[in-house]
């Protein structure tokens, strides 16, 4: 994703109130990702999504995946566990049981091989008083892989009595009681919910660009909506990343867009749309880098100021010339 697909996309997220606070907790901690934690009696959530909106644990995950559609998260692998096909939950016991009589009543024991004599049985053949014992030969085995070896796993069913190298797995629901095999069980993704990288590089630097505009601002006596909603003719509810006002009078509007090369001449002519339908007049868009001449004309011919430059400190400083606010 470009700069400027990334900067469209934020605007769009930055509409809805609960999106805005989760994105700046996100940049205030410097936390990049949001992962899934589990809940005893609660399943699979991501508790910092809830705290920070107030969200429930339903809506805090709809949320979630509304800004993976909209491009401001990615999907991370997390985690992969097993669901209860039954009532979804995540809590889930697993039995190793007897393929014999079907008991969940299994030991599980390791089998050891003398590396002299070559004899294999189950390790409690080998235990004696003394430490690990040859019931073969006699010697004693004391270093792992020098004198003896584990070469697998044997099974015991308390049970039946029966032996055998593999169990048939089956697990249990604890929140619902239902009982399911491999087959039939839910075996899915648990994901992790992580800002893109061009969202994060444009979030950033349109953050930092605000923030000095907005102290100036408020250093000259203005009151500032940060975004500013306001309401226009047509019914429609316009969004400016900052609207400023200092007595009835003096108000004005700042869009900030970035881009890899020059912001596209649209947006110049959306700014003018939105001006067209509110009593804003007052208008600064200010691009990252920079505008075409294209651009430059129709903000001339639209009365909108431009405001360009490559860093924070360049655009205040034309902010400040272009605005008269010293």
């Amino acid at each position: 994703m470009d700069r400027f697909e990334a900067c469209l996309r934020l605007r769009q997220v930055l509409r809805d109130e609960l999106g805005r606070r989760l994105l700046s907790a996100m940049l205030d901690r410097g936390t990049m990702r949001i992962e899934p934690v589990f809940v005893p009696g609660g399943g699979i959530r991501y508790v910092v999504a809830e705290e920070v909106t107030g969200l429930d644990p339903v809506r805090a995950f709809q949320l979630l995946e509304n800004m993976h559609q909209l491009g401001i998260f990615r999907k991370v692998l997390h985690d992969k566990t097993v669901f209860c096909p039954n009532c979804g939950s995540p809590e889930i016991s697993i039995h190793f049981t007897c393929p014999s009589c079907g008991s969940m009543d299994t030991v599980k024991l390791s089998l050891i091989e003398d590396m002299a004599c070559g004899y294999i049985d189950k390790e409690e053949r080998f235990r004696t008083e003394e430490g690990l014992v040859c019931p073969h030969c006699g010697r004693p085995l004391v270093k792992p892989e020098e004198d003896f070896r584990r070469v697998g796993i044997w099974y015991v069913c308390r049970s039946c009595g029966s032996e055998f190298d593999i169990p048939v797995v089956t697990y249990t629901c604890r929140r619902c009681g239902h009982s399911f095999s491999m087959e039939e069980s839910r075996y899915e993704p648990v994901y992790a919910y992580e800002l893109d990288a061009s969202v994060k590089d444009v979030a950033f630097i349109m953050r930092g660009i605000l923030s000095s505009i907005v102290g100036l601002l408020r250093s000259r006596g203005f009151s500032i909506q940060a975004p500013g909603f306001v309401n226009g003719r047509s019914g429609e509810e316009h969004m400016f990343d900052l609207i400023a006002q200092r007595g009835p009078e003096k108000s004005m509007a700042v869009d900030v867009f970035v881009s890899d090369s020059y912001v596209p001449e649209r947006v110049v002519t959306l700014m003018f749309a939105k001006l067209y339908d509110t009593a804003l007049r007052d208008a600064f868009l200010i691009a990252v880098p920079g505008f075409r001449e294209e651009a430059k004309r129709l903000a001339n011919l639209y009365r909108i100021r431009l405001v360009e430059g490559t860093t924070r400190d360049e655009v205040l400083r034309n902010f400040r010339y272009a605005s008269g606010i010293k």
